[in-house]
């Protein structure tokens, strides 16, 4: 395994994930603006204090004033409490002597042009202003150390709330998103507790709308699981049952047969009176055809548990076109032979010469093989079985079903073929209609049959996309009981 794939592979939290992320962010954030407030805070604190430069030069005009009045010098103010930090100006004139200066100003003028201005020199923020006599300009300056300070002290103001606040926004984004997740680990628990034993769905929680629908998509799941162990449970111990009966009665065929071999034997020894020999050995023809017919129903019992097991396995989800006519006429000759004198399936197509749908062409036949086997075995002698085709140009009034179509099934009749298969018998109770198409439930319990024939073909029409709806008594009539199976049309060929 590549370490790329190593570290996809890890295991990582939510929670973790989302603080990281927005405190990165913010913290981000949080940068950019201090970094933004610096640079503003640089730029507001130098205008200010070249404003005061600008105020201090125009104060200093009483300085000039009085050097007109005492005549040129090279005075020297001596001012108390002065600082490295304080302002230093000079008075000169034209030719650039120094004719007035504060104590901490150098005794030699600013080496600065005497033109009004601002000038940075290596030690001095210099401003300079011609005074308001003639021949004399004031030079001003302040310290660079002075500007430093001030403008390191104004950017800590102004950034260190920001910093500080750092850990405050990290703890809070903590807070926030471990109570943000507190649902979800709530839903977790409850997801977690779930299993074999337990299939309850997930009680409400208060959930946001994101995690809802998790819950419904869980609690839908586990409806569907429940109900399939359930299935399965009792598939199991019907098929157990199904299965019992016909083995019984071979075992006991088997033993009895046995016996008879035995005395048989015994006879050749010791002989028997003829009477019971010749009982016996009439007796022996019928249990061997008890023993045939066993061997016959636990044939078909299987034969029916594979095809459903096949049907549950998606064996019907391919969509190809295919006829459905030839499909219907080759079951129906299979179980009725045409040369027969009073045929028991009768196919009314109308004059259809072709059908083409899409769905699964053999799951098609294992389809109709069950209903019609179904059909067959419910209706009384001499009765036949109506199987009757149509497409929405010629759709019957029955074939408007009242309850809703499955979803993925075909609910539109215009584009929908409809085949209807009835038979005649009494009609069934509406509650046993309804689980009719459960494994092992049979609509009489006297017909012989292994009751998976209307389970199988419900598989396969729910993977085919086709609608089946079931009548009892058919719909305008007082008995008998109706499939009707809606088919999905084939496109057009182009």
């Amino acid at each position: 395994m590549t370490p790329s794939a190593e570290k996809s592979a890890r295991p990582w939290r939510l929670a973790t994930r989302l603080i990281r992320g927005v405190t990165g962010v913010v913290i981000g954030c949080l940068a950019i603006v201090a970094l933004m407030t610096a640079g503003f805070t640089k730029y507001e604190i130098t205008e200010r204090l070249d404003d005061s430069l600008q105020e201090v030069g125009e104060r200093l005009q009483f300085a000039v004033l009085a050097l007109n009045q005492q005549g040129p010098g090279h005075d020297v103010a001596h001012l108390s409490d002065i600082k490295p930090t304080s302002l230093a100006y000079q008075i000169t004139d034209t030719a650039g002597h120094v004719l007035l200066r504060s104590s901490n100003a150098p005794a030699t003028r600013f080496t600065v042009p005497l033109s009004s201005g601002f000038y940075m020199l290596p030690q001095f923020r210099v401003y300079v202003t011609p005074a308001a006599q003639v021949d004399r300009f004031i030079l001003v300056g302040e310290p660079r150390l002075h500007r430093t300070q001030a403008t390191h002290k104004a950017i800590l103001i102004a950034v260190l709330p920001i910093i500080g606040s750092v850990p405050c926004i990290w703890l809070l984004v903590i807070w926030i998103v471990r109570r943000g997740l507190r649902p979800l680990v709530r839903l977790q628990d409850e997801i977690r507790e779930r299993g074999s034993g337990n299939l309850k769905p997930v009680p409400e929680l208060a959930l946001p709308v994101e995690l809802s629908t998790i819950q419904v998509a869980v609690n839908s799941l586990l409806e569907r699981l429940q109900k399939a162990l359930s299935a399965e449970r009792a598939f199991a111990a019907n098929a157990a049952h199904e299965l019992r009966n016909p083995i019984a009665a071979l075992l006991a065929q088997a033993q009895m047969l046995r016996s008879i071999a035995l005395r048989k034997a015994s006879d050749a020894v010791t002989p028997k009176p003829e009477n019971d020999t010749a009982q016996e050995t009439a007796n022996i023809p019928q249990r061997l055809d008890a023993l045939i017919s066993q061997i016959h129903r636990l044939s078909r019992t299987v034969e029916k548990l594979l095809q459903l097991s096949r049907a549950v396995a998606g064996t019907a989800l391919r969509r190809d076109r295919f006829d459905l006519l030839p499909v219907l006429h080759v079951v129906a000759d299979e179980l009725d032979r045409p040369d027969h004198a009073s045929p028991r399936i009768v196919i009314e197509t109308g004059d259809l010469t072709h059908l083409d749908v899409l769905g699964d062409l053999d799951a098609a036949g294992i389809l109709f093989r069950n209903l019609l086997e179904n059909a067959l075995r419910h209706s009384p002698q001499g009765s036949a079985v109506q199987v009757h085709v149509s497409t929405n140009a010629a759709v019957p009034p029955c074939c408007v079903a009242e309850a809703p179509a499955a979803a993925g099934q075909a609910q539109a009749v215009e584009q929908s073929t409809c085949v209807t298969i009835q038979n005649t018998c009494p009609p069934l109770a509406p509650d046993l209609l309804t689980r009719l198409t459960d494994p092992f439930v049979r609509g009489n319990a006297s017909t012989e049959g292994s009751g998976l024939g209307l389970a199988i073909a419900r598989t396969i029409a729910r993977q085919m996309a086709i609608r089946m709806d079931l009548f009892s008594p058919i719909p305008g009539q007082d008995d008998g009981f109706m499939v009707q199976l809606t088919f999905q049309k084939a496109p057009p060929r182009a």
